[in-house]
């Protein structure tokens, strides 16, 4: 079909359902992991650890960066930013994206530092990069619902940002409204036109004015338990 039949449809994340999926998922893989793991335990200084989780959590994001370039998008094009305020951290691609690039992108991080990490802690008895894949599994829940949502899409869906951090764009010729899902709802739906999807001026890295206080915070707390 010709780009005139094709809609824009803007969707956004149910913040309740995926909080409650995530919840659920972190406490099953948890009473998993005791459950093949007697010695399942976490010690140390607590500030380092969590500057850990941060920087694993920050590596999430960089994957979903290298899914993107596998899948062929211009590395121009990549951002990356914190939003901690929405509890937020993200990678963008500002250009339109094929089905199969943002799959490649969506498995990535759940795949390399979920799956393939907690099976390495398993084997080698590493508690805490047991529980950073543990947190970064419930982390992909909501790639993993994107993925399996788009998966089930006409090939020719295509996929651009919004330019928020917690919704997405599908543009489809299909009716999309028809597609419902339990984890995000479409809040517009217009006419696509190719022109409303070429960003520029594209900030490689944003860092929300909340997210720098609290970031600043963390480092304080790291450099006092330290001296």
């Amino acid at each position: 079909m010709s780009t005139a039949t094709k809609k824009a449809y803007v969707y956004k994340m149910k913040l309740v359902p995926a909080n409650i999926l995530g919840t659920v998922i972190l406490v099953l893989l948890i009473l998993f992991s005791i459950l093949i793991k007697a010695d399942f335990h976490i010690s140390g200084n607590f500030w380092i650890l969590l500057i850990t989780l941060i920087l694993y959590l920050c590596l999430h994001e960089f994957l979903h960066g290298i899914g993107y370039l596998i899948g062929g998008t211009k590395r121009k094009n990549i951002a990356y930013g914190i939003c901690l305020e929405k509890g937020i951290l993200y990678c963008m691609a500002y250009q339109e994206l094929t089905k199969k690039n943002i799959l490649i992108s969506l498995q990535m991080p759940f795949v390399v530092i979920g799956v393939i990490t907690y099976i390495i802690s398993y084997i080698f008895n590493l508690p805490y990069l047991m529980f950073l894949s543990i947190v970064n599994l419930v982390g992909a829940c909501m790639d993993l619902v994107m993925f399996i949502y788009i998966s089930k899409l006409d090939k020719d869906v295509i996929y651009s940002e919004s330019g928020e951090p917690d919704q997405f764009v599908l543009i489809s010729s299909e009716d999309l409204t028809k597609k419902k899902s339990k984890y995000f709802e479409i809040v517009d739906v217009k006419d696509y036109k190719k022109e409303d999807y070429r960003f520029k001026d594209i900030k490689k890295i944003t860092i929300s004015k909340t997210s720098y206080i609290v970031l600043g915070i963390l480092l304080l707390g790291v450099i006092l338990s330290i001296i």
